[in-house]
């Protein structure tokens, strides 16, 4: 089957690590597989999975559009797609000018997010053949918007690496001693990127209600324009000796097998990456209850949920995850259980190859 996947950029996010990832799976499974994207640049542009799949950059000249495409029409039609995926707002807010192609192939549009969309992505799913959400919730946020149900797949997000340290040991190790975290300590990891809605600012508020006792560090993983404002935060709330900020998490499962607890406060999610990792690694989860994150963990047995900005709320759940040793310890094997059931790759990869070959 030949697969053509559209992307705006190849930036470090959750959507271009699953667009990456499927691409990867599919071509391992046999098919065809075009990624083209808009402009060039973003962290994940010189990666490997980037490189195998040879990326074709629409933009004649580096820009800061990601929603111009030039020769968009022309490209897929010199590759005469039996299918189209689009990943990311601005690549789904093109599908419609692929209406036209001869022999016209299958136009599928994607959900993956939890923030406000604007009119014309809605229009474009509208018009899609089908839509894929990536949870639950965002298959049902697809049909408020006016998309019929009988077009809507859902499709969990399949992990796209095996989030274990090739030794946890030496890891923990190594990551605790450069983080100078004291001897017992309960390590409390976030790995999102650095941007309003993402809920750093809540965690931190939520980490300065938390007793010193037992001991604990927050560490958080990322990148981007919300990080000098959080660790302005930090300083304001005197909380620089046990908060770090670690920078770009290149290998997350490095951190994971540092760290007891993961955490996520984010205002808007439709199903985090983070948090499906976490949970292979094992981490017991503490997660504000928005979108889809719920369905990444099992509430009261693999993590726990929280209200919405409510940094009381949270406070309380991250103690109880903190004192409660025994809790994270039974919490591990089930954490790990329900993520290889769920969020299997190669398993998910599959399902959207059925779907295609469904003639959907």
């Amino acid at each position: 089957m030949k697969i053509l996947i559209l992307q705006d950029r190849l930036r470090l996010g959750g959507t271009e690590v699953q667009a990456l990832a499927l691409g990867q799976q599919w071509l391992d499974l046999g098919h065809d597989v075009r990624l083209v994207v808009f402009r060039s640049g973003g962290q994940l542009a010189d990666s490997p999975a980037a490189k195998r799949l040879a990326p074709i950059i629409l933009q004649p000249i580096a820009t800061w559009l990601d929603n111009w495409a030039p020769g968009l029409e022309k490209a897929a039609a010199a590759f005469k797609p039996e299918v189209v995926v689009a990943f990311g707002r601005e690549a789904n807010a093109k599908l419609p000018h692929l209406q036209k192609l001869s022999p016209r192939p299958r136009l599928v549009a994607t959900l993956r997010s939890g923030r406000d969309q604007p009119e014309r992505f809605w229009k474009a799913l509208r018009s899609a053949d089908v839509v894929v959400a990536n949870a639950r919730w965002a298959a049902d946020e697809a049909a408020s918007q006016g998309v019929p149900r009988e077009r809507i797949q859902t499709v969990y997000s399949g992990l796209a690496r095996m989030p274990v340290a090739a030794d946890p040991a030496a890891a923990r190790a190594d990551w605790r001693a450069r983080a100078r975290t004291p001897e017992g300590a309960v390590v409390i990891v976030c790995v999102a990127g650095f941007r309003r809605g993402k809920g750093q600012d809540l965690l931190l508020r939520a980490a300065a209600k938390l007793p010193a006792e037992p001991a604990w560090q927050l560490w958080l993983a990322g990148d981007g324009p919300w990080l000098e404002p959080c660790k302005k935060i930090a300083a304001e709330l005197r909380m620089t000796k046990q908060v770090r900020f670690t920078g770009l998490a290149k290998d997350p499962a490095l951190l994971y097998a540092a760290a007891d607890v993961a955490a996520l406060a984010s205002l808007a999610e439709a199903l985090p990456n983070f948090l499906i990792e976490a949970q292979a690694a094992g981490l017991p989860v503490v997660a504000t209850a928005v979108g889809g994150v719920t369905e990444c963990f099992e509430d009261g047995v693999t993590g726990i949920a929280v209200p919405d900005g409510n940094p009381a709320a949270f406070a309380a759940a991250l103690a109880r995850a903190i004192r409660d040793r025994e809790w994270r310890a039974a919490a591990r094997g089930p954490a790990q259980a329900r993520a290889k059931e769920m969020f299997d790759g190669l398993r998910n990869a599959a399902k959207w190859l059925e779907m295609f070959e469904r003639k959907i």
